[in-house]
């Protein structure tokens, strides 16, 4: 039930308009500011979906009990769940533009665009494009790990 409280608390902050007047830092990114390092994060997990496979990626950065909220399906929850429908043969990558960090350290927001490189039914690629939202939480650790993961995608290039 906590759990379900904190996504639903970051959704009302992050996305409903409704967050109190200063529930973010409002400083430009700095070399040590809270957002550079939540951008940072979004930008190495980015190269490990392009390095390694989207689904080596999520693993390692994937909270244990994130969701994923996929265009035009049902919410996936829980680690094992999303990673047991990423499946292979494509490659997912993204470009991280923007990262808010709320004043208390502990929750954030990146997004960015995304190219999903596959091959349809007969092998012909097929690429498709959109823009994502990824909210985060930091852990006891000091990591930051994806609680929420949602996108769109469309079959032309979205402007950023």
């Amino acid at each position: 039930m906590n759990k379900t409280l904190s996504v639903l608390f970051a959704l009302l902050v992050f996305g409903g308009g409704v967050a109190a007047p200063n529930a973010f830092a409002q400083k430009p990114a700095g070399k040590n500011s809270k957002q550079e390092a939540l951008l940072n994060t979004d930008i190495e997990f980015a190269k490990a979906s392009v390095g390694t496979s989207a689904a080596e990626a999520f693993a390692m950065y994937l909270a244990d009990d994130s969701m994923q909220l996929p265009a035009g399906g049902n919410p996936i929850v829980g680690k094992q769940a999303i990673l047991a429908g990423m499946g292979s043969g494509y490659v997912l990558s993204w470009e991280p533009k923007k990262a808010e960090v709320a004043k208390s350290g502990e929750l954030g927001w990146t997004w960015g665009t995304f190219e999903l490189h596959t091959k349809d039914a007969e092998g012909k690629p097929v690429v498709r494009y959109g823009k994502y939202v990824n909210i985060w939480r930091k852990q006891k650790d000091g990591a930051w790990k994806v609680i929420l993961d949602m996108g769109n995608a469309s079959p032309a290039p979205t402007a950023p």
